[in-house]
């Protein structure tokens, strides 16, 4: 094979020393921390020595993350489609197999014309961004390296048919009449958006697509922000919130900005935002949608972004 396919995620820890590794690297990389090289390498440091036993703590409330499982079925899905053409492999930019490292194996193995297809729908500067940083290095080291970079799918059509699909199998289980949808994404910092960040443009696009198909009312929060500073609003408890103080009681919460099941879906949501809906605001009917662990539609649709 001369060609590879990459699908690039920001990864999950497998163990508690993973831990400490995923979230130094992590706060060290320039697309998180917007700050200058000697700031990062202290501040991420500090944090991941501070935070990593609590962090993993929370994987081991959820049974440990089903990201690297599912990244693997994809890529195993995804390579049948390609066949010998292109071997396929899931990366990650904070746990093994480092995009780095695959990336100088498949140049030490001879291959030279590389796919990097990102798993974040929608680009931002601190998911998608983070995986150019990576490839930016990879260029400097390997000028002669052929690199493709398919970084934006949120108003690809198949993207909107893969989650209505999900969505209506959701209300034809729940047998809801009348739902409202809370599409909660990982928020970014405010400040990112002030530098040019269009991640909550891209975001309200997809929302907006997925709904008008479905003929359902819908709402757009952001949840797992960290620290003290200003994320991007509403965040998803509010808008919960809010959609209770409205008399709202069928709601489902979709997942929007992942394509894998993992910590923000599996804690910040089914043992947090779920649980605070049916017990502190009382509400009649919440669930969430589910993600497969890989999906044909998604699948198909990577592989036409490939020809």
């Amino acid at each position: 094979m001369k060609r590879a396919i990459l699908l690039a995620n920001m990864g999950a820890p497998i163990s508690e020393p993973d831990m400490k590794v995923f979230l130094k690297r992590m706060f060290n990389d320039k697309a998180i921390i917007y700050a200058p090289t000697l700031v990062r390498s202290v501040l991420s440091t500090v944090i991941s020595n501070v935070r990593y036993k609590s962090s993993w703590q929370k994987y081991e409330q959820i049974g440990g993350s089903p990201l690297q499982r599912s990244m693997k079925k994809m890529a195993a899905d995804l390579q049948l489609l390609v066949g010998d053409t292109a071997l396929v492999s899931a990366v990650y930019s904070y746990s093994e197999p480092f995009i780095e490292h695959k990336i100088c194996e498949l140049y030490h193995a001879g291959i030279k014309d590389i796919t990097i297809l990102s798993m974040y729908p929608q680009a931002s500067y601190s998911t998608t961004g983070s995986v150019q940083t990576s490839l930016d290095v990879m260029k400097a080291k390997f000028a002669d390296i052929q690199f493709q970079f398919i970084e934006d799918y949120f108003d690809n059509e198949q993207f909107i048919q893969y989650w209505v699909r999900l969505i209506q199998q959701k209300i034809d289980t729940e047998k809801y009449q009348n739902p409202t949808i809370l599409f909660s994404s990982h928020a970014i910092p405010q400040s990112f958006i002030k530098r040019g960040d269009s991640y909550a443009e891209k975001m309200q696009v997809s929302a907006q697509l997925i709904a008008s198909k479905l003929n359902l009312p819908y709402t757009l929060g952001y949840q797992s922000k960290i620290g003290p500073i200003e994320w991007t609003r509403p965040y998803t408890v509010d808008a919960l919130k809010a959609l209770s103080e409205k008399g709202v009681d069928e709601i489902i919460v979709v997942p929007l900005s992942f394509v894998n099941e993992n910590l923000e879906t599996r804690f910040d949501i089914d043992t947090e935002l779920i649980p605070y809906g049916l017990n502190d605001l009382k509400l009649k009917s919440i669930c969430r949608v589910f993600l497969p662990d890989s999906d044909e539609i998604l699948t198909t649709m990577f592989y036409s972004f490939l020809k």
